[in-house]
């Protein structure tokens, strides 16, 4: 008995693409979708030609936020465009970094909440849901619950599930 695997080796490749021929309309974006932004309900974006590089920054940012930074490495690898529209993520990412050898005493550096906090608030003024996150929680530790839940609804906002949970308990303790 013969056998052959699936598919066949005169088939060619088993992986075809799909081809994308909707374009949308601002139309569209308004009626169906909350979470465009304005600016982007302003532009028409043709995913026939399949150039992500279109995508707006403030769009591409908020796609991007809650990314780890292996993720965002590899997202910034994608185009020059998208290398260009998340340097202030990477730039977050290295704030994030620093913030917690402060906090936590790494790297050689002692530990200092002061410039952990400064840290922290750097890279979530460039859009980093981890260092809201972060920098809510140090927030939360020295005891200004306000400023903590303001960054924790911010990065919950942006998907960040660190966020959300973090929100949820300070609800629950009836802040």
């Amino acid at each position: 008995m013969k056998q052959s695997t699936w598919p066949g080796r005169s088939d060619g490749s088993r992986f075809k693409s799909l081809p994308i021929k909707h374009q949308f309309h601002q139309s569209e974006f308004k009626s169906t979708s909350k979470f465009w932004s304005a600016s982007l309900a302003s532009r028409q974006i043709r995913s026939s030609d399949g150039d992500f590089s279109k995508l707006p920054f403030d769009i591409l940012t908020k796609i991007a936020a809650s990314f780890t930074l292996p993720n965002l490495q590899a997202a910034s690898l994608v185009c020059k465009s998208w290398s260009e529209g998340l340097r202030p993520l990477r730039e977050a990412m290295l704030f994030l970094k620093w913030g917690k050898r402060f906090k936590h005493g790494r790297g050689g550096v002692r530990p200092n909440l002061s410039k952990a906090l400064e840290s922290f608030l750097k890279g979530a003024a460039r859009g980093s849901t981890l260092a809201m996150v972060d920098a809510g929680l140090l927030y939360w530790e020295i005891g200004d619950k306000d400023k903590a839940i303001a960054l924790y609804e911010k990065a919950a906002k942006l998907g960040d599930r660190s966020g959300q949970c973090n929100l949820g308990l300070a609800y629950l303790q009836g802040i």
